[in-house]
């Protein structure tokens, strides 16, 4: 399953940060070439410009894109964090807002990637992202965008690597893109996972 669809909503989990620039290049490469504007958000400036060179190693032209606005960047601290704190109702806002002035400006629709390395600081209102990831999903799914979280399989506790797999339709492992068959409603997604749950589902995962 290599195909990105508009109304996706996929989670990354990544082993190392080369497999993290690498899945996000080709994913909003993909999405540059179908006409759409990709927003992504990257930890930290430094981070912005190794995404570049990923990009350029694809074959694409970052100044355009920058320059046309089709690629459209932030840090985390500008995005998630604007203010010092994350807020799920002001992160969907943004989200929409987004997607309406990419449709004004022309563009068949938006593709978003994030990644999720902020919550490593447990930042204020960080509580609420397993809430915002199933919301995420309804969203998607009424818009002409996709969106991309990544989670970094090794740094970030198992119980939100788990709750990650529980709200994204789609999955990344090993850089291959599957249908997610541990998808939840949003009911049921901020549940606990038991010890050694999470291992079972990602070689699952890795078999299919």
């Amino acid at each position: 399953m290599n195909d990105y669809r508009q109304g996706e909503h996929i989670c990354v989990l990544y082993e190392t940060a080369d497999e993290q620039r690498s899945v996000a290049a080709t994913y909003l490469a993909d999405g540059l070439k179908r006409g759409e504007r990709c927003f992504y958000v990257a930890d930290s400036a430094a981070a912005i410009e190794q995404f570049r060179a990923a990009l350029r190693a694809l074959g694409v032209d970052v100044e355009h894109a920058l320059r046309s606005k089709a690629l459209v960047e932030a840090t985390s601290d500008e995005a998630h964090l604007a203010g010092g704190y994350f807020d799920s109702e002001r992160m969907l806002a943004m989200l929409n807002h987004a997607v309406e002035t990419a449709l004004n400006d022309g563009f068949a629709g938006l593709r978003t990637c994030g990644d999720m390395s902020w919550l490593l600081g447990n930042p204020p209102g960080a509580h609420q992202v397993v809430e915002y990831e199933a919301l995420l999903n309804q969203f998607f799914h009424g818009v002409r965008a996709c969106g991309m979280c990544q989670y970094d399989r090794h740094r970030l506790p198992e119980a939100l690597l788990d709750h990650a797999l529980a709200t994204h339709s789609s999955a990344i492992i090993d850089a291959r893109h599957k249908t997610n068959p541990y998808y939840e409603p949003a009911a049921a997604a901020a549940r606990t996972a038991q010890p050694g749950e999470l291992q079972t589902k990602l070689w699952e995962l890795r078999q299919r």
